[in-house]
């Protein structure tokens, strides 16, 4: 059921992408449902009149296949229950919006009773915007269910410095190449230091917080609004910046909303990095729970290590499994010291996936004014290789070294 809106403004959205069928009669209703359909790029692929006997609607929606029907229920010619169930033949498409002229409270309930997914009546605006709003959501989560869900990867800083953001960012390119046609996608969760939008040479909407109030109405038709799109097949979800005042708490979205958001994410993207941060803390520990595997990136200097010490007895002590932690041990020297990687290791009791060289010169020498990834580099050869091992499930299991 429709809340009713104090707010005059029209919520327009743009191209929505599923087929509509109407079965109206009232002329009031089809004036202004057909000018809000046309306003928001609907296809309408058949009007029928409601008197008409079910059999042969139910004949018309097999063969146009409408996602969804607006239907004046009063009108039909059996019973609303009856006639929904025989239009939809067994299935649960197309979904159906009742229309009524008035907000006739039984009316309502009847429809809703019936089956109807929303109830509408005049005026249509705003109302109509939100109700397929809310339909899209569910349409697209019927449709991607059966979509092969893409992995969510947590880059975690050992401490500043370790160079994690800018790994996170040109592994999200590799990634692509690796898994295209299937796109990627960076999530800047870093609420210290959001710096994915300038390692990408990009002006980021930074509506990771929007992203989050609006988790319930997510589509993919809407989604394009969220993300910023910084490579080709590569999208950047911008971080915290603007969500709190200067020296305020980063405000923490409910459990809900994150996994939420992340599945949503998951159905879209072949993979999805989320840039974490440095160290743990309340709130990138709050994303980890829906993370698939969790990259440490280190360096070999004694704070690094220490603090990787840290983060792994404190994931341990929390009960986070082990066996989806990953090391990359970044700046290496140039010349590869098996025993130095190896000693690593033994410490942590864990296999370091890859050794990325200390290539400081590539990296202060990309341009600055549009991003592009060093693939001819020591590093970008590297990261190449990762997400290579990354793309092959068990791959990132044994000890790699540096290029």
């Amino acid at each position: 059921m429709l809340p009713e809106t104090q707010n005059a403004e029209i919520h327009k959205v743009p191209v929505w992408p599923w087929r509509v069928g109407l079965v109206l009669k009232t002329p009031a209703l089809i004036a202004e449902i057909g000018a809000a359909l046309e306003e928001m790029s609907v296809e309408c692929v058949f009007r029928i009149l409601p008197s008409t006997p079910a059999l042969e609607i139910a004949h018309t929606v097999q063969r146009e296949k409408p996602e969804l029907l607006l239907v004046e229920l009063a009108e039909v010619s059996v019973r609303p229950s009856e006639w929904i169930a025989a239009i939809r033949s067994g299935e649960d498409i197309p979904l159906v919006v009742a229309a009524h002229p008035t907000a006739d409270p039984d009316q309502m309930i009847s429809a809703l009773r019936s089956g109807a997914s929303e109830f509408l009546s005049l005026p249509i605006r705003p109302g109509i915007f939100d109700a397929l709003d809310r339909a899209a959501t569910t349409l697209e989560a019927r449709r991607t269910s059966e979509v092969e869900r893409g992995t969510m990867a947590g880059i975690l800083s050992a401490k500043g410095g370790c160079g994690a953001t800018s790994i996170a960012c040109h592994l999200a390119v590799a990634l692509r190449a690796t898994c295209a046609p299937k796109r990627v996608l960076v999530a800047d969760l870093d609420h210290q230091a959001p710096e994915a939008s300038r390692i990408f040479r990009a002006v980021s909407c930074n509506r990771l917080g929007d992203a989050f109030d609006s988790v319930r109405r997510l589509n993919s038709t809407c989604w394009p609004d969220f993300v910023t799109q910084v490579a080709p097949g590569v999208d950047l979800l911008g971080g915290f910046t603007g969500s709190a005042a200067p020296g305020a708490a980063t405000p923490m979205p409910e459990p809900w909303r994150i996994e939420n958001l992340f599945r949503f994410a998951t159905r879209q993207y072949g993979w999805i990095l989320a840039d974490l941060g440095r160290h743990l803390n309340p709130v990138n520990w709050a994303f980890l729970q829906s993370i698939d595997e969790l990259f440490i990136v280190t360096a070999p200097d004694v704070l690094a290590l220490y603090q990787t010490r840290s983060i792994v007895q404190t994931l341990t002590s929390r009960g986070f499994d082990r066996s989806r932690v990953r090391l990359i041990l970044n700046r290496n020297h140039s010349t590869t010291q098996d025993f130095w990687v190896e000693s690593i290791e033994k410490m942590f009791e864990l296999s370091i996936v890859s050794v990325l060289p200390n290539d400081h010169a590539t990296l202060t020498g990309l341009s600055r004014d549009h991003f592009e990834f060093p693939g001819n580099s020591a590093f970008g050869r590297s990261l190449t290789k990762l997400a290579n091992r990354m793309a092959k499930p068990g791959a990132a299991d044994t000890p790699r070294r540096a290029s």
